[in-house]
């Protein structure tokens, strides 16, 4: 098959009526040529609404995991429920060096306060941990700093816990200890002064918006203790 024909045959699997009917693995064999051949981003597939339904997938999560980028990132769609805002992180070492290099992982809750599209927790926190539909995998730049952008989360329904954002970081495959699970919101409702002194004790990072009312933006500094 010559270069026009398979590029034909390309565009005709991801034609968004073609997907449903797609083998999974197909699917995921697609997307990783494409990523391969840099012809998309992960930020281009993971604010695509013809893959939502894959997000929960572990195949499709490894795959956004190998081809994370650094710094800026995108994790929801225009048509995503909720304001647009942008998340920033810098981390640093204790000895106030930039942690560059860094495998960031994230995930949040939607508008609705659900990690998943059809329940408020897929199945208990280590389900919502691997299969949460809004996330992110992202790399530090040299100022070990990332940017995402996201929809405001929102907390939990019949709850009165405040919204975050959950990160982990990994450098050269090791995992990095003592990273805040958390990031929170200062103009969260929920997050009354009891709230926060006690996300402040269990070493979460709260932020200000430090942006405008219609695109917020939220700073975390964050060192590492190692």
């Amino acid at each position: 098959m010559n270069f026009l024909a398979r590029t034909i045959l390309t565009l005709l699997l991801f034609l968004p009526g073609n997907l449903p009917a797609q083998d999974t693995n197909e699917v995921l064999k697609n997307l990783e040529n494409v990523l391969t051949g840099r012809q998309v981003t992960v930020s281009n597939i993971l604010s695509d609404e013809k893959y939502m339904y894959l997000h929960s997938q572990t195949g499709f999560r490894e795959l956004i995991k190998m081809y994370a980028g650094k710094r800026n990132i995108k994790i929801v769609t225009d048509t995503e429920p909720g304001k647009k805002i942008k998340v920033v992180c810098t981390f640093n070492n204790n000895d106030e060096k930039p942690l560059t290099g860094a495998l960031v992982y994230f995930y949040q809750t939607s508008a609705k306060g659900w990690y998943s599209d059809t329940a408020a927790h897929i199945s208990g926190n280590e389900g919502d941990h691997r299969h949460a539909r809004l996330f992110g995998y992202v790399v530090t730049d040299d100022d070990g700093r990332i940017e995402i952008t996201t929809i405001q989360p929102s907390g939990y329904p019949n709850s009165d816990l405040p919204a975050h954002i959950h990160i982990s970081v990994w450098k050269n495959g090791n995992f990095v200890r003592g990273v805040p699970g958390e990031l929170l919101f200062e103009d969260d409702k929920r997050l009354t002064a009891e709230r926060k002194q006690r996300a402040l004790r269990e070493g979460f990072i709260i932020s200000k918006n430090t942006g405008t009312e219609t695109m917020p933006v939220y700073n975390y500094r964050i060192t590492i203790n190692n």
